[in-house]
């Protein structure tokens, strides 16, 4: 199980969306917390949340 219980690290498309759009939106979803080890991999993004992050929620953080 993940410390300090967090989920897994979750994956989304790196198309339409920027680093800063990214920890913008995870930073409204989760208040006082800055620290989701987001990366890029195989234009992916990587990062880890308290939740999972609903497609949605990613969507509207989307960069048209």
């Amino acid at each position: 199980m993940p410390e300090s219980g967090q989920t897994p690290p979750q994956t989304t498309s790196t198309r339409y969306l920027r680093r800063d759009s990214l920890q913008d939106l995870l930073e409204r979803l989760f208040p006082g917390q800055t620290d989701f080890g987001i990366q890029i991999k195989e234009d992916q993004w990587s990062f880890t949340a308290p939740r999972i992050v609903e497609t949605a929620e990613l969507d509207s953080a989307q960069d048209d």
